[in-house]
């Protein structure tokens, strides 16, 4: 694939380094000349010197061919920009942009941004996963973490032990997709009953993972 980096940071250095032995196709944009020099030296990829928040830098770095375009300056305004430009101008597949501010996710999203990438937001993530959601595992995620499934592992103490599928009401916009007994699927039928030991998969968004914890769990 060929992917276009904007921006040649820390950030921008180690996901060429880690893209490499894919052997992708990989093109860098950075402002600072000196830098230039020493990412291509190191890097041994083309770096194109100018400023990705313009046209003709992109068209240079062959931006309109881009499987991805990336941008992870240190400035949320230019990585919003680069991306947009990539995208709407030059057509570029898919843009995902580095967000500074986790404030700023959304507004890239509604403007036109594939994805979005905040350390910030994933550490969060992480933590919130270890310490708020004991007991409940994110399997995957989709649209930028909007979408989560989950696996909730039922205790002794779990409020719906013993209880029929079709007693345990979920919020609406829930999927249950399996349960899983001593090591085998079942169908989520009605009549099944939850046990101690069940592992139990639904689909959800992140405010309703936060129900299904206290459906499942009993967490306050």
């Amino acid at each position: 694939m060929k992917i276009v980096i904007a921006g040649g940071g820390k950030v921008g250095y180690y996901l060429v380094k880690t893209l490499q032995p894919f052997h992708h196709n990989v093109i860098m944009i950075e402002l600072k000349k000196d830098r230039c020099q020493d990412l291509s030296d190191e890097l041994n990829i083309p770096i194109y010197h100018g400023d990705a928040t313009r046209i003709n830098i992109l068209r240079d770095a062959d931006a309109a061919n881009a499987d991805f375009f990336i941008a992870v300056t240190g400035l949320d305004e230019e990585n919003l920009i680069s991306c947009q430009l990539a995208k709407n101008n030059l057509h570029a597949k898919k843009t995902i942009a580095r967000v500074n501010n986790p404030k700023n996710a959304k507004v890239f999203q509604k403007l036109g941004v594939d994805m979005t990438v905040n350390s910030t937001s994933l550490i969060t993530d992480l933590i919130e996963e270890a310490v708020d959601f004991s007991g409940m595992k994110t399997l995957t995620s989709l649209k930028n973490n909007r979408i989560i499934v989950s696996e909730i592992e039922l205790k002794n103490d779990s409020p719906v032990v013993n209880k029929r599928v079709s007693e345990v009401n979920i919020p609406e916009d829930c999927i249950w997709i399996t349960i899983i007994k001593e090591d085998e699927l079942y169908s989520p039928d009605g009549d099944l009953k939850l046990l101690p030991g069940d592992s139990v998969i639904l689909i959800s968004d992140l405010e309703n993972k936060k129900m299904l914890k206290k459906i499942f769990l009993g967490h306050k």
